[in-house]
């Protein structure tokens, strides 16, 4: 597919570098994101873990996106109530392309003072409907509790 006929490409990269402005500078939100430490988790036949408590994870580093913050949930169950509350986190794709990132299935996010693993990672938003344009990275992620992740301490 070539490039978009009504949208030259020195348009893409105004969009692009004002989006970046925006989320680096203005906004400035961030997430520390914890990737998992494929050498020192172990998994099985398939590469899966039971669950993130027997992950271990690798030192964490801080990267800027756009976070919107769901209202939590309450659920009544037998022994209590438990709450539930995810984010979704929107990064500029033309900033990942730059860096050493790439959001994943089953990374963890520290934002806020919450821990969230990420159950799912989209290009959803593509600049004049092109895919040699994509715009940015959607994470979704819920929270988790600390004592589900197996981290020593908070290394940042």
């Amino acid at each position: 597919m070539g490039t978009p006929f009504f949208v030259p490409r020195k348009e893409i990269q105004l969009i692009d570098s004002l989006n970046e402005e925006l989320i680096d500078e203005i906004v400035g939100q961030t997430v520390d994101i914890y990737k998992v430490s494929t050498d020192e988790t172990d998994a099985n036949l398939y590469g899966e873990t039971a669950n993130s408590g027997e992950k271990t994870f690798e030192k964490g580093f801080r990267v800027h996106c756009l976070i919107n913050y769901i209202e939590p949930d309450t659920e009544f169950a037998e022994f209590g109530s438990d709450r539930n509350s995810n984010i979704e986190m929107y990064f500029h794709n033309n900033t990942l392309s730059g860096s050493d990132f790439y959001p994943e299935i089953g990374d963890i996010a520290d934002w806020n003072g919450t821990y969230y693993e990420l159950n799912s990672v989209t290009e959803p938003q593509l600049i004049a409907g092109n895919p040699e344009y994509s715009h940015q990275v959607k994470a979704i992620a819920n929270r988790v509790r600390l004592s589900s992740v197996n981290f020593d301490e908070r290394k940042r």
